[in-house]
């Protein structure tokens, strides 16, 4: 199914996009909640997707209560009950020894070849405070990023029993069978090198928590087959390297620093981290590409670290040299579409676009963004397209918009669904593919009680 302006409207209210938040923190937990004619306060700490409900009792709220809501998880478990943890064990599956189906070179070319239609999994593997709240409820501080997970929630073994019931539990065979019915037919998964498992993490700051994550990898596999299963290819990110590459908390890290690129040993754990990665999804059909690094920093020592990654990783098996390679630009587009255009192997570059976080994203208009990417945005990538001979994706965009780009807009709705469509217009026209990443907002009513909900996707 290749996606068109005719049904992308028809894809956006299959999803439910009715408006998104933006990546990386979008609005407070702190939620607005109308009774009557006056306004009381409710601290949501609940991690709702999309097969989960909210229960406000209208009766229990009156003006200018501060109530928070029990932690609930995508299963149903409540994890805490205001400010006690409810550490419950749970009894993971065995899902050790897990294997891919027999390589299939004919159906990996057709996974790697076409175009992308996708969307970002994140925090299924490296977790984000926005995005899964019940998850950080019993983390320890500052409950920002992944290593507050694996230090919390009483020891080890409550750090692993809550990441693993989030790793058996958050996406399952339904939600790939879902999206693969909606056209998509490809999902980034960002993963930390935390993931790859004990091996991996010696010398880190994760070091210490090395057992959370004795039972990892073989997850991460087996999400790679019921994606197969589904007819979804998988491109693996490496969302978080050894040190950080960007100081962002989505790198697993909560003190803010950067220290990949100026330490000898974590670039060096870093190319054991993608050696172990190539050789372990090179012979994966329905593996398109393994994300060398997400969003790093624009470093000058960053070509030389790609140049050094790509040449390690062509190195371990006999189809690295012909494997698919992606680089993010560190926003810089330019110079790293004219990195990929003097390289004659198969390595793309991935450029990230979002809104929301200047204050000249704020200044214009939903209109005049919109007029933006049908311009001299839509210019800008077909000139990175045409250099990088169309190895360009777009593997992280949103629909959202900051209420002040919206709020002259006659119709703010319209404008978004505007503003939206012509996003995976000029994408899907200018690129190789692109990969969604946004929470949606659905009104929950109790009574006269509403509350604005958001959902991760």
């Amino acid at each position: 199914m290749q996606l068109t302006p005719g049904n992308l409207t028809a894809l956006l209210q299959a999803l439910s996009l009715t408006q998104v938040a933006f990546k990386p923190e979008p609005t407070s937990t702190v939620l607005d909640v109308e009774k009557g004619s006056q306004a009381g306060i409710v601290s949501l700490v609940a991690n709702l997707s999309h097969e989960s409900t909210a229960q406000l009792d209208a009766a229990s709220f009156h003006p200018g209560d501060s109530v928070t809501l029990d932690t609930v998880g995508d299963n149903g478990n409540v994890y805490a009950q205001g400010n006690q943890c409810n550490v419950q064990t749970y009894n993971a599956p065995t899902v050790d020894f897990q294997t891919f189906p027999p390589f299939d070179q004919a159906k990996a070319s057709v996974y790697r070849y076409r175009r992308q239609q996708s969307v970002n999994l994140g925090s299924w593997f490296v977790h984000e405070e926005w995005m899964v709240p019940s998850i950080f409820s019993c983390a320890a501080q500052p409950q920002v990023s992944e290593i507050d997970i694996a230090n919390g929630w009483g020891g080890l073994d409550g750090a692993r029993s809550i990441l693993e019931q989030n790793w058996d539990t958050f996406i399952n065979q339904t939600d790939f069978q879902y999206l693969a019915s909606i056209g998509i037919n490809t999902v980034r998964l960002p993963l930390g090198y935390w993931t790859l498992g004990p091996d991996f993490v010696q010398g880190t700051p994760y070091e210490n928590v090395s057992d959370v994550y004795i039972n990892s990898w073989s997850r991460v596999i087996r999400t790679i087959n019921l994606a197969g299963q589904a007819g979804i290819g998988v491109l693996v990110d490496l969302h978080g390297a050894p040190g950080s590459q960007n100081g962002q908390q989505h790198s697993g890290i909560s003190d803010g620093q950067v220290n990949l690129f100026n330490n000898p040993y974590y670039v060096n754990l870093t190319m054991e981290v993608l050696s172990f990665l190539m050789g372990q999804l090179g012979y994966a059909s329905n593996v398109v590409g393994i994300e060398i690094l997400n969003e790093p920093e624009d470093d000058p020592t960053l070509p030389a670290f790609y140049d050094r990654a790509i040449s390690t990783m062509r190195n371990i098996s006999s189809i690295a040299p012909s494997f698919p390679l992606y680089i993010h630009d560190a926003f810089n587009l330019d110079q790293y579409s004219a990195y990929v255009a003097n390289r004659t192997d198969f390595v793309v570059v991935d450029h990230h676009s979002y809104f929301v976080f200047t204050p000249q994203d704020d200044a214009e208009s939903a209109s005049d963004h919109t007029a933006d990417i049908d311009g001299g945005i839509q210019a800008s990538l077909a000139s990175a397209s045409q250099q990088a001979r169309g190895n360009l994706v777009i593997d992280e965009f949103s629909c959202a918009l900051t209420d002040q780009s919206l709020q002259n807009e006659s119709n703010p709705v319209q404008a978004r669904q505007d503003f939206c469509t012509a996003q995976v217009d000029v994408y899907a026209n200018t690129s190789a593919g692109w990969s969604f990443w946004g929470e949606l907002t659905f009104e929950v009513t109790c009574g006269r009680t509403r509350a604005n909900v958001s959902a991760v996707i």
